[in-house]
Parts: structure tokens; sequence; C-alpha cells
């Protein structure tokens, strides 16, 4: 018997039908829910894998379906709507599309459309648990001219009775019964009885997630409870759980001030996260979060008893008393006095409430502490760890409550009796005085920073006690139990405390000793940061190959200063990128920021100016507001293989560098310490301590100075971290910066094109763009100018041409920059063009190293500095340039053997000078010893055998 031919499916077909239409087909042929194709700035949970995993929705997910799950889909996207039906379903391509084309009622083997299930497609929508959602008695009913199908549920009124309706249906926020208004209640089935534990929420839908847990939960149409509705709770206990928005707590205010006398007990649950204005998360979305069942329990348990604010005068409640009149800036000096009083000395603020509602201020603006219970990631893409403490602006939305905390308002009411006083709600002009008054002066505390262990005083003395300090302006909230800083520790004692902090890098490899003291330096600048006036540098942690410990490093630094790792970001070299995380980081306050793992040159004008600058002044994002000027404390550090610095970037660097000493160094297993940051926060408290002894111990010895250590821009830094460091007997961590220059990317070009002009420019008069190009084209100087080939190559050439325009680029972008003693000049030539040349830089004495003073042109020596190989490191050539005389040109002369004769200390490193044994006319060169500094003074010889003073 002959088979009958297959059925052929015909994809495009099918995909082309279903354009648009995925989140609807989804959600009816998957587990998921139909907003999985909505990107969001959260992750949307798996539920196929109980939300241990992730998705992630494709950029055209809505059109074509197209999702990716780090478990069920190995991380790689589906491809569309098919692939999806067919990964979370465990069947094959052509079995999912048969399902979504008989979902479409289009050709296919399966030509009629499967049955909806439309409560269970609401209940993934919503994230909603169906069996908790079916306690309110849904029923499917179709809604409008087309027939939808929707899910309804029962609205009960005042007196218990159902009376109206709700429909729900996937992707839409449902509707009331037409002319119904939005007035009732969602119950499960129930009214609420006397004795039991009910908990209001806003909606029927986190009344049923709440239900799923366990609890009783009856859900309202909006965010407050009218009062004709109280009488449903009658003698029951009532918790609400408010969203977390302004709309959220006043309506939790409002209800259970409507429940006061009438319900058991009153209380109002936190759920933990940030207040926002509008919009804020509910229970549904806290419970998708990793432990977001747990945190809902907890803040449920920790709910406080209800308190009034707005309502009727008690005089009995402690509270002072503020006359609301139409003067109306006593009113808002007296009120803003109160709320600088706010916690601190409210007697009739629950012990457990005081802390988390005391305000301050911060470049005139009010500020309150929230510790976020995940990751955070802040603009500009900055990711604070959990637990973070932080710092934020009060939303206006706030102020009414807070307000209502501090003080009572109160109005005189004219009556037949005479005058009553009666409380009243804050008025808007307010509000809104408090709000924008820009500065409170000695009202309210200025809050500088948060720190997480004890530091270091600009006095040297020790903060350790916990909570507010009013001399620095920083809040304490310490993580562990520290003992206590010696109060005059010795010499030895620093000794003995920077051992044991060197113990926690015992297992790394070190290029020198010098870059061990660079990360004991990190450890103090970031524990002592408070002490130190001025700017401190950047830490850039640097090795030759990945898996050396650059992270791990940084992260050990952190938790002994933080008790967690430092903020982190991804670094960009996008200016406005890095302006927004900077303005970011000023406002919120961070101890440190990493930029982790840079593959790039590092560098750009606004890191450049937050490296040197104190405070940050910027618009703030979505606003034309600005911040104001911003105390800028940040320690900024950045890790990376061979890590490059810009022009600006590398003099406000401290490299730490790594060199392994294996091929694989993440294969490593010989460690002292296998699980280090498990080691260092079960030490920290010994290792905070220790930190704090070695720059305690530096100022009870009268911070005495230690030689050299000279640093533009960190001059406090230097004198007092490097200075302990150095005081201790440890190597000197500012060593390490000859890397940073080294890898100053402007700096070669610079010493290549300052020695490239003085090979081609052979009379000293200088040359225009056109002219060098010439020269470097000319057949028979193919193999000259070795020095100006190479540095052309790496700015001007174009496929292996050269290009003069880039060239003439270049020249201007480093005119005025000087290399071994010589400077990139240009000076106007024949019809304004510029002429380009090489010129000695004036000496100290203000001389330009030449005539002595003669009337005529000096001769000079011109240093030309090659980066080939040569027998002798400069070439010096005696010119006459004298109008009229041609060119002298003596041979270069070998390098005078060493001497002590008038030994002269290098003006730009400190080193040795090593003076030349030719003399030409009258001057003498010295040449600096030190490899990476290169220097050359012209001195002139006053009398034979003696040199002038430099």
């Amino acid at each position: 018997m002959p088979q009958k031919p297959k059925k052929s499916i015909d994809f495009t077909a099918i995909k082309q039908a279903a354009e648009g239409r995925w989140g609807d087909i989804i959600s009816a042929l998957t587990p998921l829910p139909r907003d999985v194709l909505t990107k969001r700035g959260d992750d949307h949970p798996c539920p196929v894998c109980d939300g241990k995993t992730v998705i992630w929705p494709a950029d055209d997910a809505e059109t074509t379906g197209s999702i990716a799950c780090r478990n069920c889909t190995g991380n790689k996207p589906t491809g569309d709507g098919i692939g999806t039906v067919a990964a979370f379903n465990g069947i094959t391509q052509g079995e999912a599309a048969k399902l979504v084309a008989g979902y479409l009622g289009i050709a296919g083997e399966q030509s009629n459309p499967p049955e909806r299930d439309i409560i269970a497609e609401v209940c993934r929508d919503k994230r909603m648990p169906i069996d908790a959602f079916k306690q309110f008695n849904p029923t499917i009913e179709k809604r409008g001219r087309n027939k939808n199908p929707v899910a309804r549920v029962p609205v009960y009124n005042e007196s218990g009775v159902v009376h109206s309706y709700y429909d729900f249906a996937p992707g839409h926020k449902g509707w009331f019964a037409r002319g119904g208004g939005m007035a009732g209640m969602f119950f499960p089935g129930r009214l609420p009885k006397p004795g039991e534990t009910w908990h209001i929420v806003e909606g029927c839908k986190d009344a049923a997630a709440l239900i799923g847990l366990g609890f009783n939960a009856a859900g309202l149409p909006t965010s407050f409870l009218a009062d004709k509705y109280a009488q449903l709770f009658q003698g029951v206990n009532v918790v609400i759980v408010p969203d977390l928005d302004n709309a959220g707590q006043n309506g939790a205010q409002r209800t259970g001030g409507n429940l006061k006398g009438i319900a058991a007990s009153v209380r109002i649950a936190r759920l933990p996260g940030e207040m926002v204005e509008k919009h804020g998360e509910d229970v549904r979305d806290v419970l998708r979060r990793t432990g977001g069942d747990k945190s809902v329990r907890d803040a449920i348990a920790a709910a406080e008893p209800w308190a009034p604010r707005d309502g009727e005068h008690d005089p009995k409640d402690g509270r002072p008393e503020v006359l609301v009149t139409l003067n109306y800036g006593w009113c808002v000096d007296q009120v803003t006095t109160t709320l600088g009083k706010l916690g601190w000395s409210t007697p009739w603020i629950p012990q457990t409430k005081r802390e988390r509602l005391k305000l301050y201020q911060r470049c005139g603006v009010l500020v309150h502490v929230v510790t976020e219970d995940d990751p955070t990631e802040i603009s500009g893409h900055v990711t604070m760890p959990a637990g973070t403490p932080r710092i934020r602006p009060l939303p206006m939305g706030q102020l009414p409550l807070r307000i209502a905390d501090a003080c009572q308002l109160v109005v005189e009411k004219v009556t037949d009796e005479g005058i009553e006083i009666a409380a009243t709600p804050p008025p808007r002009w307010l509000i809104e005085g408090v709000f924008t008054r820009g500065e409170y002066g000695r009202d309210v505390p200025t809050l500088t920073g948060i720190i997480a262990a004890p530091t270091l005083r600009a006095d040297g003395t020790i903060l350790q006690a916990t909570g507010y300090d009013a001399k620095t302006g920083l809040l304490h909230v310490p993580g562990d139990k520290f003992e206590k800083v010696p109060e005059k520790p010795s010499q030895t004692d620093a000794q003995r405390a920077a051992k044991e902090l060197l113990e926690v890098v015992a297992d790394f490899e070190w290029c020198d000793d010098a870059d061990k003291s660079a990360w004991l330096a990190l450890v103090l600048s970031q524990i002592g940061r408070s002490a130190i006036s001025g700017c401190v540098p950047m830490f850039a942690i640097t090795a030759t190959t990945r898996g050396s410990g650059k992270s791990l490093l940084s992260d050990a630094s952190s938790v002994i200063a933080f008790g967690r790792p430092a903020a982190r970001k991804p670094y960009s070299r996008d200016d406005e990128e890095q302006r927004k995380a900077i303005t970011a980081t000023a406002i919120e306050a961070l101890q440190a920021v990493l930029l982790d793992n840079v593959d790039k040159e590092l560098g750009g004008a606004a890191l450049d100016a937050a490296l040197t600058a104190t405070t940050w002044s910027d618009r703030v994002l979505g606003s034309s507001k600005t911040t104001g000027d911003l105390p800028l404390r940040t320690i900024w550090s950045a890790t990376g293989n061979n890590l490059r610095f810009g022009t600006d970037l590398a003099r406000r660097v401290l490299p730490i560098r790594l060199q392994p000493t294996v091929e694989n160094p993440e294969e490593r297993t010989d460690f002292e310490h296998a699980d280090l940051l498990g080691w260092v926060r079960e030490n920290r408290p010994r290792l905070a301590v220790a930190a704090l002894t070695i720059l305690r111990a530096y100022f009870v010895a009268g911070r005495p100075q230690q030689p050299g250590g000279a640093w533009g821009s960190y001059e406090a830094w230097s004198a007092l971290v490097r200075g302990a460091i150095v005081w201790t007997g440890l190597a000197d961590p500012l060593a390490t910066r000859e890397t940073a220059k080294a890898d100053d990317s402007s700096g070669s070009i610079v010493r290549g094109l300052v020695g490239g002009l003085l090979e081609v420019d052979q009379h000293g008069d200088g040359m225009t763009v056109r002219e060098i190009v010439k020269e470097l084209n000319r057949d028979d100087n193919a193999d000259r100018f070795p020095t100006l080939r190479d540095a052309v190559a790496e700015v001007a050439t174009t496929r292996g041409t050269i290009d003069q325009r880039r060239l003439g680029y270049a020249l201007r972008k480093y005119r005025g920059r000087i290399a071994n003693g010589w400077q990139i000049v240009a000076e106007s030539g024949h019809g304004g063009i510029l002429r380009w040349l090489a010129k000695p830089v004036r000496t100290e004495n203000g001389c330009d190293g030449g005539d002595g003073g003669d009337k005529n042109p000096r001769p000079y020596v011109r240093e030309v500095c090659v980066s080939h190989p040569h027998t002798h490191s400069t070439h010096k050539e005696h010119t006459h340039g004298s109008v009229g005389n041609s060119g002298e040109t003596c041979q270069p002369s070998q390098p005078s053997p060493p001497s002590s004769k008038n030994p002269l200390p290098c003006p730009r490193c400190g080193g040795d000078m090593e003076p030349a044994e030719i003399v030409v006319n009258g001057y003498r060169n010295y040449d600096c010893t030190t490899p990476s500094c290169g220097h050359v003074k012209p001195v002139k010889v006053q009398a034979e055998g003696q040199e002038a003073k430099a």
C-alpha cells in the first residue's frame, strides 16, 4: 500500500501570520508570561528553571518571538517564536510549528486552535499563583465586540456583597464593569473574621501573591481604603503592605487612619527596596528577586504599628507644635528645625525606626540613607554591591511624611466658642519651601560620606564611635566589631602592622617591593581617606597576563576598608559616559570605584579632571538642574593586562604591577590563603586596625618628612600615605610611577618627533610639513632619518604612505611638549605657514642654555634623541646659525666617562648628573644617569675647571 506523502510545513507562512502576536502565542503555548518579550531594566526569571536563571529577550523579540535562557537554551537565542515554543516545551521545531499553526488557525497538521485556558494565561502574565487566584472565584467570560476571552473576578461593596466585577486579560491592565467605577474590594471568596490577621495590598494580583505565601489578603482597587469599607475589618488584625512609591505610602497612612478604632490592630510593612515618586515596586516585584519570598515574609514580620500623621490634634503624642500662619518664612524655618532633630531627639518615634528617619543635607539638598538588599546599578553603569548604604536625595513626596513624624502642624480656627486649635496637613507652599530652601545651616546635619570601618580624622585622631561624627560629617556604619586603635603606637608597632597587612598579599607575584608598597598605599588611602585633605591618585593594578589576581587584589583592599568590594564600572573611553559615572559617584558619595578589566587605553578628559578635583558639578541626569559643588572624595582604581595610559592620565596614576612567573597563573594551587577574600573578611577587624595603626603612629611621631615624594596635585596624599609607608622602612611606592611614564602613549611619540625634527632639520631653521614629507620621500634619503620615520609611521601613515595632513595635526597636537630638554616649536614663516623645529628649553636661571648674554647668537648643542640602537646615547652637533654663515657641524662625540667633578642633582628626577668631557662655547652638558629620565642640562663654565651654580 503506497504511503501518503508527508505534508510539508510552511514555516515562513506561519511566522508571517504570527508576526506581532508572539506574546499571546507564547503565553498560550508555553509556561512563559506574555511580558517575557518586553525588555526591562531587570531580568525575567525563568519559570521553567524555577527562577534560578533569567530570560533575555532579543532586540526584535516583539516581532520575532526570539528569546534566550541561560539554562533552557544554553544562553543562545531561540531565533524565532517557533524556536521558543519548541525550547520551552521540549519538542521539535516541526511539532512547535504545528502548535503555532493550530493556534493561528492556518494550514497545518492541526487545523483547529487549542482551547485556551484564559485563567492560566492571566496567572502567567500577571505572575500570580493559579491556585491562589482561583480563590477569588474567577470565571471565563467574553468581553467587547470581538468577544475576547477574559478572567472575571467579583468585586465587593461596603456591605460585603458582590456588586461589580473586574476583567483580567493577558497583556492588559484590566477593566472594571462598565459604569461601575473603581469602588469595591477584592476578597478571596470570603470576608475577614474578628481575631484573624489580614493583609491589605493594592490590587487583586498582589493579594493573590500573598495568598500564595499562606497569608490572608484582600486587594484594594486604589492606593487606599475608603472609610466606608473599614467596617469589613471590625476586630481584625490588619497589616498594610503598600507599594514603594509616594501614592502607596500616603495611601497606607490614610488606610491606617480609616481603620483606627475599628480594626483590632493596624501595622504597616515596609517592603525592601528604593522608594520612588511613581510606579514603585510591589509585592510581586519583590518576590521576583532572589530570596524574595523571605524578604516579603521578613517585611511583614517587621511591620510597625500605624501612628497618625494627618488627622485630629493629639497633644499627648510628644511632637512639638508648629502653628501654620501666613508668615511663610517663619513657618519654613520652624519646620526645618524640627526635621533636623528627627531621629535624634524624638522620643515619640520607635527606637527601631529612628535611624532610617534621620535627614541630612548635602550641597543644599535634603538626603537620607538607604541600604539596598541587592546589587544596584546607578547612573553611568556603576554597580554597587548588595548591602551598600547609599546617600539618596529625599523625594519631595516623602517630605510630608517626615514633617508629620517631626512635628504637629496646627492652625487656629475661630468658632462660636472662641479660638480652636486643630491639626492640619502640610500645605503645598510649606513642602516646597522646605524642599527648595537650598541652605539648612546648623538645623540639619551635613553628611559628607558613609564609612564602614574606623578611620583617621585630618587632625590624626581616630574616629571609632558608631553613628554620625559631627567633626567630619561622616556616618560610621560598621559591619564588624573592631578593637580599639592604639592611642600612641610606636614605629615598631607600625612596622608590625605593615607586616600583618602584607600577609594578605603573600601569594601574589610582584615586579618588585615597590609594588607591594603601592598596594599598601591603596589600603591606607581607602581607610584613611578622611585624613587626606586633597586628591588621591588612581591605583592601576596591571599584570603581564590574565589570571594574575588583579581584581582579587583590589577586592582584598576594599574588603579591609569597606567590608565589601568596591563599586564596579565597565570602562568606556566615551567622555559623556565617564562624566555620568563620575556625577553619579559624587552624588552618592561612593568611597571607591573600580574600573575592572580595562582593555583599552586608560584616560579621558572627565576622568583626568576627576582625579585632580576635590569638588564636582554637573547637570543632573534627565534634568536641567545642576548638582552644585559636590565633594569628590572617591578613590579610583583600575585593573587590566599591560595597562596603557593616556597623555594626561599617566601623571595621575600609581601602578601596582604583578608579574607571574608561570604561564597559566590561574592554575596555581600553592596558595597560603586559598580563599583569600574569605580569609580577609574573617580577619578584617584586625587588618583594618593594623592599617590605622600605621597612620596613627606616623601622626604620633610628628609626621617626619621623608626624602623625595614630590608629586604635583597629590602633595597631601604623598605627605601622609607615602610618608607613612617609607617611614616604616618599606620601599617607596612612587618608584612604580616610572611604569606609568613609560606607558604614556604620547611620551614616546613626543620623543620621536623631537628626535626626528633634530634629524631632518640640519640647520635649525625649521621646516614646513610639506618640506618634512618631501625630505622623507626623497629616494636618496631612504636610509636616513630613522627616528623621524618611526614617529611618522605611528602618527601619520595611511596604507604605507605618509599623510601630510595627519602629520600636521600630530605636530599641532604636541606643540609645546618637551622631551629630553627639547621642545616642539612652531614659528610663522612666509605667508603665515608654520615652520616646525625643536628648540632647547630655557634653564632655571632664565637662559636658554646659549650665548651667556652675547649680542650674537650662540652656538648651541643640539641633542638628537634616537630610538634605534647605536654606540652612544646622544648625537651632539655644534652648529653656528648666524645669518650669512653656512652651518658648521662637528662630528658626533663619544660620551664622556663618569666623573665626580661638580656633581649636580637632576632637576627632573633628583638623580645624579654626569658632566660631559667637552665644553662647547663656554657650556658643558650634564647628562642624567637615570635611564628612564635622560635629562640634559647645559651649564655655563665661569672659569677653567669651574661651573656656574646650577
